[in-house]
């Protein structure tokens, strides 16, 4: 199967599926449910919607990287906290290949790259939601309360910052490195990349679904929606220049991300209550399920595409240093680089690349 069998993203949907998905009779007797709709689905859809992913999500993330670290010297908080969300999208565009190929041929990758590739992902998917609260965190103190935590002075506490979100990570990644293994499927007579548990571990496991909802979901979400909630409210109080181009900004990215999630959250949180054997035991739901996690699943991945649009080509400083590199590269006229240059002059002093350091939120 594809990998939004794997987390379904890990834990979610083939732990609910491929080990609880029984159809039972009315004598007691079960018969597993069949899978070849859900199988030829995922072989039509994923390969081809992951490689766009892959080749989207590579170019834009590479793109920010490679223009923030032209000026590591001068990278303000934010702009260290995109550096590592750039960082951590790649991480994660990188396993979809290897899920594209299990869709097709079955997992061909061996036992260990089977724990890497898993973790390395559900790494990553914990590495975006939380540097995107860092970020709602750094600017809601900086524009309601004018506080700066990353002062120049004090710039290794943002390093700290994505060192500590990057351990707890890793650490919320320990169920999927002991779990995870190549295994045979023999209701898709294909090896796949999966969690196998024990008849023991249904405690375990429905702590560690519970777990992914509510902290890798649920409460991101809402403290996003809190912080941009106030954002919004002290920034209608002032008559900061850009005011309503920044406020719908911050409006586009609470509500990608919302949009990009939420779909795929209700449809995990319906597989786990299935899982729990909460709602009515039918291979139907079941298929159906299976094709809803594939779909909002990929629409997940999809926000990593979009992560570089929201939080830094929109900025005008980033334009501008981008302009400044395809400059060096022969690729932009220099008299076209200098018109815009002397155009945003003004704006150029006011803002950061993420223009999320500002207390006003300039040059958005």
């Amino acid at each position: 199967m594809a990998f939004h069998e794997v987390f379904n993203l890990s834990d979610l949907q083939h732990f609910t599926s491929l080990y609880d998905s029984y159809s039972s009779s009315e004598d007691g007797n079960t018969a597993p449910c069949s899978l070849d709709e859900t199988i030829t689905f995922d072989r039509g859809f994923l390969p081809a919607f992951y490689s766009l992913l892959f080749f989207l999500g590579m170019a834009g993330n590479v793109l920010v990287m490679v223009v923030l670290l032209q000026n590591r010297l001068r990278l303000q908080s934010t702009d260290v906290f995109l550096l590592h969300l750039a960082a951590a999208d790649i991480l994660l565009v990188v396993t979809l290949p290897f899920w594209a190929v299990q869709a097709v041929l079955g997992w061909l990758f061996g036992n260990v790259w089977c724990k890497f590739v898993a973790s390395v992902f559900k790494v990553n998917f914990y590495a975006c939601t939380f540097l995107l609260v860092c970020i709602s965190c750094d600017r809601y103190l900086s524009i309601v309360y004018a506080i700066q935590i990353y002062k120049k002075h004090r710039s290794h506490l943002v390093h700290w910052s994505c060192a500590l979100v990057w351990g707890l990570c890793i650490g919320l990644t320990v169920p999927d490195m002991i779990y995870f293994q190549a295994a045979f499927d023999y209701r898709t007579n294909m090896m796949e990349c999966q969690p196998v548990y024990g008849p023991t571990t249904k405690t375990w496991r429905v702590s560690t679904t519970f777990l992914y909802h509510i902290l890798g979901f649920l409460l991101p979400l809402c403290f996003m929606l809190y912080c941009y909630t106030h954002i919004i409210l002290t920034l209608l109080q002032t008559r900061g220049f850009k005011k309503q181009k920044a406020l719908r900004v911050i409006i586009a990215v609470v509500l990608t991300f919302f949009l990009c999630w939420t779909p795929y959250n209700i449809v995990a949180l319906m597989a786990t209550f299935n899982m729990l054997q909460l709602l009515a035991d039918n291979c139907t739901l079941d298929r159906n399920i299976d094709m809803a996690l594939s779909v909002t699943s990929g629409l997940c991945y999809f926000h990593c595409c979009l992560n570089p649009f929201l939080y830094a080509f929109v900025g005008a400083k980033f334009k501008m240093k981008f302009l400044e590199l395809l400059n060096k590269m022969s690729c932009v006229c220099p008299q076209s680089l200098q018109k815009y240059l002397k155009e945003k002059a003004p704006a150029k002093s006011r803002s950061s690349w993420s223009e999320s350091g500002d207390t006003t939120i300039s040059g958005l």
